[in-house]
């Protein structure tokens, strides 16, 4: 809040062009996060079906269209570190989190198995992966 009024002040803008009396701003925020995660949450459960299938020819037998829904899937995993990193003060305030080491380290393993076009590798890190977004669910589920 601080840093808002300093930024209305330097502006020369009245503050009350922003905010009508009254106005919550930490309450906007969390209901912004809150509806992020009314987006997601669905998503997540999209994202967990195409990663167990795609995991699964990775280890298995490939189809020509299987490295494409990989680089699919990288940025609906784009996405969702964008939501959790935007919404993880809400959804780490019951004092369950999601374990970010984990998927900090899930990350650069599908990064390197990227970097080798190593199928056994990319799958693995895709299953750790796949455990961050069902967390993302869960946590996302307890507030819509």
């Amino acid at each position: 809040m601080i840093c808002i009024s300093v930024l209305i002040l330097h502006a020369g803008l009245p503050s009350e062009m922003f905010y009508k009396k009254g106005d919550n701003v930490m309450e906007d925020i969390r209901q912004q996060q809150i509806d992020v995660l009314k987006e997601a949450v669905p998503y997540c459960e999209k994202m967990i079906g195409a990663i167990e299938k795609v995991s699964d020819e990775l280890a298995g037998e490939c189809f020509p269209e299987t490295h494409d829904a990989v680089n699919v899937i990288i940025e609906g995993l784009n996405w969702l570190f964008e939501v959790y990193n935007g919404t993880r003060t809400l959804i780490n305030e019951d004092g369950k989190s999601i374990d970010e080491k984990s998927v900090n380290e899930a990350v650069k393993d599908l990064s390197d198995a990227v970097s080798d076009n190593d199928d056994m590798a990319l799958s693995k890190a895709l299953v750790r992966l796949a455990e961050f977004v069902k967390e993302l669910r869960e946590a996302g589920s307890r507030y819509i």
